[in-house]
């Protein structure tokens, strides 16, 4: 619960409403593989992330499925519905597949006891809350719209540098992701087949981007260093891999106009 406690204060929720989301949760421990939620599950839990690592997968109605993102401590996972029952028209679902890549323990919270407590806050404080919600969404959009941009091996080069900003420690070489991904989970992140993953992460492995040792990555330091959070790391890998030829993150769009490059 403490651990509960620091993620809700982490992630800027009201204090009223983190001490009443605390006394009421329940903690589950999932082990690696097991599933935490499926798509089309009804959207009336709350889950976060108190330890360990989950994959969120979006499926097609063909049965292939997209790695949206690897979640990590502190994060929430999947979609929750604030809206009361009696004001809505349908049952939301969750939109994505929470698959456990790690053993993790996952916080969950019963809508009723969150709208409850939610409901009780001044209107300004419940906008606010809305608003943070709202830049998780937003960040996915202006992610998978920037993939729309570019080829595989830029999409690669960005996946790897994002994961090395969310689960890298520092090296002397540069950045170790300590998260053991194989050629797979990266053929489902960037959307392509996994030899195409293959000889890609061959390439950028012999162009100096990355190396691996014991089953991990290590990021090269000149491009772990190109900053923290939001894709940073990733823009740089992408602009040097590429000469600056394919598009950085939407949110840089702004500042960049870099030309958008051929879509794979």
């Amino acid at each position: 619960r403490t651990s509960l406690k620091i993620a809700l204060e982490e992630m800027r929720w009201p204090e009223a409403v983190a001490e009443e989301l605390v006394a009421s949760a329940h903690v589950i421990t999932y082990e690696k593989g097991a599933m935490v939620f499926h798509a089309g599950e009804p959207a009336d839990l709350l889950y976060v992330l108190l330890s360990g690592e989950v994959k969120l997968y979006y499926g097609s109605a063909e049965g292939e499925r997209l790695l949206v993102s690897i979640a990590q401590r502190g994060q929430m996972l999947g979609l929750i519905d604030l809206v009361p029952n009696h004001l809505e028209e349908g049952e939301p679902t969750q939109l994505f597949t929470a698959e456990a890549l790690s053993r993790c323990s996952v916080a969950i919270i019963a809508k009723a006891r969150l709208g409850a407590a939610v409901s009780r806050l001044p209107a300004h404080e419940i906008g606010q809350l809305m608003r943070r919600l709202n830049e998780r969404w937003t960040h996915f959009c202006e992610r998978f719209l920037a993939f729309l941009t570019m080829d595989v091996r830029s999409r690669l080069s960005y996946a790897i540098a994002e994961i090395g900003d969310a689960f890298g420690v520092p090296d002397a070489r540069g950045k170790l992701i300590r998260l053991k991904l194989t050629h797979d989970n990266f053929g489902e992140l960037v959307g392509a087949s996994r030899p195409m993953v293959s000889k890609h992460l061959k390439d950028l492995a012999e162009a100096g981007v990355f190396f691996k040792e014991n089953g991990h990555y290590v990021l090269a330091k000149h491009n772990a260093g190109a900053g923290k959070g939001n894709g940073a790391a990733a823009h740089a890998v992408v602009t040097e891999q590429r000469q600056g030829k394919e598009m950085p993150p939407v949110r840089l769009l702004r500042s960049t106009q870099t030309r958008p490059g051929r879509v794979a």
